[in-house]
């Protein structure tokens, strides 16, 4: 959390400023990349009120320029500094220049500064709607859902205290909080929560997740009451609060949103099967037991039929319907396989073995099932089944692609090309039966500025999946690129990570510098749809995941 309570300097005295020091100064504004040139520039600039206007409209690029040489922390402290000088010389500050001051603020899960931010944001002159507060709310949610991946038992008392008042014995009566507010500019009228449905389905999941109780229950019921046609957009957003509470381990109020959903859907689920994280609420026991009852005949065959499906995929089967006659039967799904012979025969009963069982579907559909579980047993699962297509080898297509000069790739499975020196113990001597972070081969990929590593920030969990071969031209042979292919567990997507070789032992600390196409490389199966395009940080820290989210099973 960012230190910065302490009165911050005004760096030197005030002193006159010439015409032509300001102009300078205001000319840098598009150029500044380091703390110490904002600094330098806010001293000469930040001395009347046109000098404030042209600072802060050029502030939210400023920021995003220095990112790359400094932590979000180190933001955090000069924007509360530049903030300081602002109010100490009576000059304006308007509300987005607050607003980003909230955003640093969630990012360092910093309560104090959001709650200083926040009260200047409120107390703007200007107008202020729900949709300004949408990256604000955004931001929190993410970093706290990362920082309970890293640390489940973070405690998020004082954010929570901040956002709603609970747990905050110290509350000052008529202290506004971000709920009341919220809550304030929907009026009368109950079309914002349709105008900014993100917004309010990311706030109703953070407040799943920071174990928030009353403010919870009264918000998802004027969440239900104010959707009159339920669409997919809408009925989607309630199952991601479902799918935030049962991830933090509130099955029990999950279960309780679920059966609200299909009181007022006439006892059903509409679009559950449709629901992009429908998997992860099936993963949850106590949620299985009252979808029972609750989620409608129809519905309930199309979760049958999804989850016969993944069953099938993962023993490398299909349900095919037999041409001579009307009885279905399943049969393999690998093109050219010595089962196809017998397609029709019932399920895998030919010599106790599984038709498909060659067939590599059953490890995307392991990946697409378990890649975010949190048991080393399932992550295992995925681990045997590298070992059972090591040999083989899948073509994969990059974002990359598109920009041209870029090769053709392919995945080879592999389990644990790399394994890192000083390992407790080495992947290929592992005999114990028990999966650990090591023997499952995790790493964990954390931002790197000037060096340092970032307590926060976009890190990645990843578990290996194999090396990534390359070929600029289809007449010459597949070479190695440098690159690993890895699977994200915390988003479930498939990445190529470069650690400068395809095997082998390497340190711990900061990647390799030289990376052809990037640091992390966003990949996917062909016939994987695409996902939506995303940006990280240019230097990585690679080391040997604690796996702190995983249980014993």
């Amino acid at each position: 959390m960012a230190r910065w309570l302490s009165t911050p300097p005004l760096w030197h005295a005030l002193k006159g400023v010439s015409s032509t020091g300001f102009k300078e100064a205001e000319g840098r504004l598009k150029s500044i990349t380091t703390i110490s040139s904002l600094k330098d520039v806010t001293e000469r600039l930040v001395i009347d009120v046109d000098g404030a206007r042209s600072l802060q409209s050029q502030l939210p690029g400023i920021i995003s320029r220095c990112r790359g040489q400094h932590s979000s922390a180190e933001l955090l402290s000069v924007f509360g500094d530049i903030i300081v000088r602002l109010q100490r010389l009576k000059l304006p500050i308007n509300s987005d220049t607050y607003g980003l001051g909230m955003e640093l603020a969630a990012e360092n899960l910093s309560s104090v500064a959001f709650h200083r931010f926040f009260t200047g944001f409120i107390r703007s002159p200007k107008g202020i709607q729900i949709s300004h507060l949408h990256n604000v709310i955004q931001i929190l949610y993410e970093t706290v859902r990362q920082e309970l991946f890293e640390s489940p038992h973070y405690d998020t008392t004082h954010i929570l205290a901040e956002i709603t008042g609970e747990y905050d014995a110290f509350s000052e009566n008529g202290n506004i909080r971000l709920h009341d507010f919220l809550y304030s500019k929907l009026g009368g009228s109950q079309d914002d929560f349709h105008a900014d449905l993100a917004t309010w389905t990311n706030y109703l999941c953070l407040l799943s997740i920071l174990q928030s109780r009353e403010p919870l229950i009264s918000s998802w019921k004027a969440f239900m009451k104010s959707f009159r046609s339920e669409t997919s957009p809408n009925l989607h957003s309630m199952y991601s609060v479902v799918l935030a509470l049962s991830r933090v381990g509130r099955s029990e109020t999950a279960a309780k949103f679920l059966e609200d959903i299909s009181i007022r859907n006439g006892d059903s689920l509409p679009s559950l099967t449709e629901f992009p994280h429908v998997r992860g609420i099936l993963n949850d026991s106590v949620l299985c037991q009252v979808l029972v009852d609750i989620v409608g005949n129809h519905e309930y065959e199309a979760l049958l039929e999804l989850a016969v499906g993944d069953i099938e995929r993962r023993l490398g089967l299909q349900w095919v319907t037999a041409q001579q006659s009307e009885i279905g039967a399943h049969s393999s799904i690998t093109p050219g396989s010595l089962w196809t012979s017998f397609e029709h025969q019932p399920l895998f009963t030919i010599d106790g073995d599984c038709a498909g069982y060659d067939n590599p579907s059953r490890l995307f559909s392991e990946l697409e099932v378990s890649g975010c579980s949190r048991s080393p047993d399932q992550l295992g699962q995925i681990a045997e089944l590298l070992h059972e297509h090591d040999g083989s080898g899948f073509e994969v297509t990059s974002h990359n692609h598109s920009t041209g000069g870029i090769p053709r790739f392919k995945w080879c499975p592999q389990h644990s090309p790399i394994e890192f020196s000083h390992s407790q113990l080495p992947v290929s001597s592992d005999r114990t039966g028990k999966w650990t972070p090591t023997s499952l081969g995790l790493i964990w990929a954390r931002p790197l500025i000037n060096g340092i590593v970032q307590e926060r920030g976009k890190s990645f969990h990843f578990m290996q999946l194999g090396s990534l071969d390359m070929q600029y031209n289809p007449n010459e042979r597949w070479q190695p690129s440098g690159y690993i292919v890895v699977w994200d567990r915390q988003f479930g997507h498939m990445n190529a990570l470069f650690v400068g070789t395809d095997h082998g032992v390497i340190d711990r600390g900061p990647m390799p510098s030289n990376a052809p196409f990037g640091t992390i490389l966003r990949i996917r199966l062909p016939h994987i749809p695409d996902s939506e395009h995303w940006s990280s940080a240019d230097h990585f820290h690679l080391d040997l995941d604690p796996s702190l989210d995983l249980y014993s099973r």
